[in-house]
């Protein structure tokens, strides 16, 4: 099941939120070993508290699989607040029908199932959501911050994207910016292998 809610909906999705904020911990600071804050296990940061609209993929009994932020590039995000090296030239982006998508974590112990070219299946529902939610949305594009190796699992992934400025060590974690064009992504490349998506999804 696709969960699509707002920070503000969380006491009525608080077991997802927790999964969420528990995954989030357990992928970037432990197991990426990133300068993150983590409290009672959770990583939670400042961006949380704007009333980011979450997307969540959940499998069976309501267990997280994966999750992302999306928040509006005309106020905070964090390409314009903590990483506007790597817009270069580009410069940092002000648009309504531009939203920043962050925090993309996927619970890659709980699905492992593959596609032919080596992509876990829950990676690429979570990105099928994405694009299906900010077409529902109306959004033109979508803008994020990656490091260089999720970048190379989003181009076999199928998305199709522009990067923005220069490669960007922070922490020495190489760094990159990216645009998606919501209406020209192929979601029929991202949702290959339709038939293990469409189970995980009903499941």
């Amino acid at each position: 099941m696709l969960l699509v809610s707002h920070a503000a909906q969380k006491d009525i999705h608080a077991s997802t939120f927790d999964q969420m904020f528990r995954l989030r911990a357990e992928q970037f600071s432990t197991r990426r070993g990133w300068r993150v804050n983590v409290d009672a296990g959770r990583e939670i940061d400042r961006f949380d508290a704007l009333n980011p609209l979450y997307i969540c993929l959940l499998g069976q009994e309501g267990h997280l699989l994966a999750s992302l932020r999306l928040l509006p590039t005309i106020g905070p995000h964090m390409l314009s607040d903590v990483f506007p090296e790597v817009m270069g030239e580009t410069g940092i982006v002000r648009n309504p029908l531009v939203w920043e998508s962050s925090r993309f974590c996927v619970d890659t112990n709980a699905i492992r199932d593959f596609g032919d070219d080596g992509i876990n299946i829950v990676t690429r529902a979570i990105l099928g959501g994405l694009f299906a939610t900010a077409r529902s949305a109306g959004l033109e594009q979508v803008v994020s911050v990656y490091d260089i190796f999720v970048e190379r699992i989003l181009r076999r992934s199928g998305c199709q994207f522009e990067r923005l400025g220069p490669v960007v060590k922070y922490d020495d974690l190489k760094t990159v910016a990216g645009l998606f064009a919501v209406k020209e992504n192929p979601l029929s490349n991202i949702t290959q292998g339709r038939r293990a998506v469409t189970g995980l999804l009903a499941a």
